[in-house]
């Protein structure tokens, strides 16, 4: 008696995933059988409830226009930032060379930064050069961490969001308040002249727009401080 070897074909189960996996990669098996997934998403005929996979497919286009029309505002509302930022920066580059005494300039860049950039609170730590001594000693550092901390931001040349060990490492705690968040921003064109504490509320900063006002402000304050240096 001779036995023979049946071969049987094993069906395989395909899961919901693999199904979308699928029809995601292969978009023109949906085109080439329109009428069969119409049928699969169509309801009871009778009663005239029949959603079309063409209906679907629709929706899917209304939402998707609808996502990109709102990607496209942000970008708009972004370009009109950038643009009133920019007028605003061009304003002040303007103005702040216009002064002679080192406290009608500091004056006028806490003034200037507090009415166009209102979220923004800054406060300056200054190396005591003869030129700079005018001021206010509030202006200047009451101990080593800060000069410190001038010396070693200087080196990064960009804004730095300060994290809770470098609060601490510096001393900084007396320049946050609740919620909010510090930058520093090193000033000094060859060679260090201080740093802007800035604070803000964490909500407030979009970082890479704000970060580049921040490094836009600071440059343009370090080569106003520079006329006093040598003085």
């Amino acid at each position: 008696m001779t036995l023979r070897k049946e071969s049987k074909k094993q069906k395989k189960t395909l899961s919901e995933n693999e199904v979308l996996e699928f029809l995601a990669e292969n978009p023109k098996v949906i085109n080439k059988n329109i009428d069969l997934f119409n049928q699969m998403f169509s309801f009871d005929k009778n009663k005239g409830n029949i959603i079309s996979f063409e209906d679907i497919r629709i929706k899917s286009l209304i939402k998707e226009n609808d996502s990109l029309k709102k990607k496209l505002k942000g970008i708009v509302d972004t370009a009109k930032s950038n643009k009133k930022i920019h007028e605003k920066l061009s304003k002040f580059s303007n103005e702040v060379i216009a002064f002679r005494g080192i406290e009608q300039l500091i004056s006028y860049i806490e003034d200037f930064i507090d009415k166009e950039f209102s979220s923004l609170r800054i406060d300056f730590s200054l190396i005591k050069f003869n030129g700079f001594l005018g001021l206010d000693k509030k202006y200047f550092p009451e101990n080593n961490n800060l000069i410190n901390l001038i010396n070693n931001t200087f080196l990064e040349k960009n804004p730095i969001l300060i994290t809770k060990e470098i609060i601490q490492k510096y001393s900084l705690e007396r320049f946050i308040q609740d919620k909010e968040s510090l930058v520093i921003c090193p000033l000094g064109v060859e060679y260090p002249t201080g740093v802007i504490l800035v604070r803000y509320k964490s909500e407030m900063m979009g970082v890479d727009l704000q970060f580049d006002l921040l490094r836009s402000l600071a440059e343009t304050i370090s080569y106003s401080l520079e006329q006093y240096i040598q003085k």
